[in-house]
């Protein structure tokens, strides 16, 4: 070996370690994830969160960071035109102009004592997944017949697309501005379902199956009310079956037990449980692979086995019978959908389960963003409702407005209208047979399009503004 050639070596070796130190130093940590922001959140005071973030990080962010651009279709009303629509439609009077969607909710309180209350979001469980049929069975044979059990909302539709949506529009009444994330660096301060329940002096906690960095959750939840988070770091690490962590019956079996022990400190509990089985990769254990046609049956039967096993054991403790449990998903599925807005992507199931409650199917228009609104007024928690949600048990909606990434939809059920952002293509449904009635309804599709416009540009203002926090209380109009 020549002494030139050694000397390449070198330099060829010592480029490699520099480069990984390089790489290394961009991830901050040997770990599978990244450092990220998220790391540095450890409690709910946000002034401390940010003392261990590296200011020049702001810098950069400050001047990378791009407003959004508001559609034509929110263009085309003002603020001001839309809260009158909203004063109108939801029969409030604005009494702050700093906070002009908070209205006072005097609850039901259907629930007769103070109750635990079990939110579970299941990953991409699009309704039509309850009327699959593989071999003459059902794939989800347990949530088909909770249905039958439980307060079952057959026409609800999910805010958006994504998780972290579907989070924020379950537990505060929000929805995302189209396809972006809502859990940032800088993660937005709402009240909602956590924050009026620790109010009520409610321990606050959240299971998920993988790490809580992603999609921001750890700073989100932090700076959101959330006392406790379990996540991998609280799992043995063989129970990790990919990126996504544990499967959905660890993540039961382990919630199960620590419920147990929350409720033993006779402080009420509220549990978030996040499941994410139904997300590929799918990991199909083996004694499932007869079970359906494909990998996503297969998993479906999983997961709903996991989900079954789970609530029948939960309702046999004495912490489980006196619980509201509520079963949503967090989004649809993407299919080959006959729309051009994927109205599988939306259609969801929701159900409210407990000792006490009274079975029945409600066929009324539902959204993701009703269920905080709905939950406190059900416990007999007085509350200022600052969002778009509505009281289930008091209250109704006309249609039920959503957003994709280029899409703006609005549904009754029967009706399903989609404006494309981008082209400004608009299309309405008759979800029975899938037909474009745009030209013999047009009267219709004027309704749904005011109704989606103002409510959405509301949504999307209220985000901005900081309307998510409460300062007032309105009354109803006389």
């Amino acid at each position: 070996m020549s002494n030139k050639f050694k000397k390449y070596s070198i330099v060829a070796a010592i480029g490699v370690l520099l480069w990984g130190l390089v790489i290394c130093g961009m991830r901050s940590s040997f770990q599978r994830y990244p450092l990220s922001v998220s790391f540095a959140y450890f409690c709910e005071n946000p002034f401390y969160n940010k003392l261990g973030v590296n200011p020049v990080f702001y810098i950069i962010k400050t001047a990378t960071v791009a407003k959004n651009e508001m559609p034509a279709i929110l263009n085309e009303v003002s603020e001001q035109e839309a809260l009158s629509y909203a004063e109108k439609e939801l029969n409030f009077c604005i009494a702050d102009t700093l906070s002009p969607l908070t209205r006072s909710v005097v609850p039901t309180g259907e629930m007769k004592s103070k109750k635990h209350v079990v939110l579970i979001l299941m990953e991409g469980m699009s309704r039509v997944n309850l009327d699959r049929v593989y071999e003459g069975q059902y794939v989800t044979p347990f949530l088909r017949n909770l249905r039958d059990s439980s307060i079952y909302y057959s026409n609800c539709f999910s805010a958006s697309v994504h998780t972290n949506h579907g989070i924020i529009g379950s537990t505060c009444g929000y929805e995302p501005f189209f396809g972006t994330t809502m859990m940032t660096t800088e993660p937005p301060i709402f009240t909602g379902l956590p924050y009026y329940l620790q109010q009520e002096g409610y321990h606050t906690s959240c299971f998920i199956t993988s790490n809580p960095q992603f999609d921001n959750m750890n700073s989100f939840w932090c700076s959101n009310h959330i006392q406790r988070i379990y996540s991998i770091y609280d799992y043995p690490q063989s129970k990790a079956v990919n990126n996504f962590g544990v499967q959905d019956d660890y993540l039961f079996e382990y919630g199960l037990q620590a419920m147990n022990e929350l409720t033993q400190t006779g402080i009420p509990q509220y549990a978030l449980f996040l499941t994410v089985s139904h997300h590929g990769p799918y990991i199909v254990p083996e004694q499932y692979k007869n079970r359906g046609a494909d990998d996503e049956e297969r998993i479906l039967s999983f997961a709903d086995d996991a989900l079954r096993n789970f609530m029948t054991q939960a309702l046999q403790t004495e912490w489980g019978k006196n619980t509201l449990f509520i079963l949503v998903a967090d989004h649809g599925f993407t299919e080959h959908s006959k729309y051009e807005m994927s109205l599988e992507h939306h259609v969801i199931p929701l159900y409210f389960c407990g000792v006490g409650l009274s079975p029945r199917r409600i066929n009324k228009v539902a959204s993701q963003i009703d269920i905080y609104p709905t939950v406190l007024s059900m416990l007999g928690i007085p509350f200022d409702n600052n969002s778009l949600g509505i009281d289930l048990t008091q209250e109704n909606r006309r249609y039920a407005f959503f957003v994709s990434h280029e899409h703006l939809g609005c549904s009754d059920g029967q009706h399903f209208f989609c404006h494309s952002i981008q082209t400004g293509r608009e299309l309405l449904y008759d979800i029975s047979n899938g037909e474009n009635v745009l030209d013999s309804l047009p009267d219709k599709a004027a309704d749904m399009r005011s109704y989606a416009r103002n409510m959405t540009l509301l949504n999307l203002t209220g985000l901005s503004k900081g309307w998510a926090q409460p300062i007032t209380i309105s009354t109803k109009c006389e």
